[in-house]
């Protein structure tokens, strides 16, 4: 209770900041002076862009978790989503989104292994997507970025290199089952040498059991291609139009000229280079790089006022509707 209370504090504490950031570079009052001539059609479209972004999330958990438990309602997977949306976004790293998510999934009764493994390959396949699909914009579109902002795109290669050592480790842990019990065992001794454990004996027996059902589940959904390739057309699209709201939003501003693909791979940059930022949201960190990418494409007098909107829709309506989530129960 008290880590909840404190990561709410910092989510709140990040929020006032980008307030403050908004207040002193004149977002707001771009933003209101702005408003008559918005397009409102096309920020109602990134609205429900956001939207089917968390109903392709709980698609991808639903299909996953079908080969475990038959009867995983899309209400269930939603829910889990939600709850992940919320603490992913007021936690630093966006650490709590997964612990809260596998607590949730066990209230679902789905039991611990299962609920583990559903998101570990759940989690493998969205990073080795967004690795590939960052790979490939790298490469389509590296002499457009390349030669407006030399220095910061090779910050680029670095966010990618890091979230492909992650993959690999991933896969090391869920496919090597001897090496994986190695590891939490240790980890375990350690806990109990700093007296955070009661009964060791009991500890190692859970752990072992939890992590038999845990690679045992993985093996299941391994051997069922049809759905893991659903699930990743699912997370194709998932990043694909969360990437794509920028250019609503240049739309919704009445500008033209620049390409969608173009705006898709800057949020792509902009996520790898902000992922790491040790801020609930990357909060300052996701603004300043938006500012860095976007200002190729946005006009000066409404970039601030862009930044404001991406924000709200992506970032501020995951805390608002998934502290809903989190609460209803």
């Amino acid at each position: 209770m008290k880590n909840y209370k404190f990561n709410v504090i910092l989510g709140i504490a990040s929020g006032i900041i980008f307030v403050l950031l908004i207040i002193f570079t004149n977002g707001w009052v771009d933003l209101i002076h702005q408003m008559k001539n918005l397009k409102i059609q096309w920020l109602i479209v990134s609205a429900i862009v956001m939207m089917l972004y968390w109903v392709f999330e709980a698609k991808t958990l639903q299909n996953i978790v079908f080969l475990i438990k038959k009867d995983y309602k899309f209400k269930q997977a939603f829910k889990v989503t939600m709850v992940g949306q919320y603490f992913n976004s007021i936690t630093p790293f966006a650490s709590g989104g997964q612990p809260m998510q596998l607590y949730t999934l066990i209230k679902q009764e789905l039991g611990a292994g299962s609920s583990g493994s559903a998101l570990m390959i759940k989690f493998i396949i969205y990073q080795t997507v967004l690795t590939i699909y960052s790979l490939i914009l790298i490469l389509w579109k590296a002499s457009f970025f390349k030669t407006r902002m030399s220095n910061l795109f090779y910050l680029i290669g670095i966010g990618f290199a890091i979230n492909a050592s992650v993959i690999i480790f991933l896969i090391i842990f869920s496919k090597y089952r001897k090496l994986t019990h190695k590891l939490i065992t240790f980890l375990s001794k350690i806990l109990d040498k700093l007296k955070l454990v009661k009964n060791m004996s009991k500890l190692e027996k859970h752990i072992n059991d939890n992590l038999d059902q845990f690679h045992d589940n993985m093996e299941i959904v391994k051997n069922s291609g049809a759905l893991m390739l659903k699930a990743t057309i699912y997370t194709i699209i998932q990043l694909t139009i969360i990437f794509s709201i920028p250019y609503f939003i240049y739309l919704s501003f009445g500008m033209s000229g620049a390409s969608i693909e173009n705006m898709i791979a800057g949020t792509a940059f902009v996520m790898m280079l902000t992922a790491f930022i040790p801020l609930p949201g990357a909060v300052g960190g996701a603004e300043g790089a938006f500012f860095m990418f976007f200002s190729l494409f946005f006009a000066a007098n409404n970039i601030m006022a862009a930044i404001l909107l991406w924000r709200l829709i992506t970032f501020y309506s995951c805390i608002i509707f998934g502290f809903y989530a989190f609460m209803k129960d």
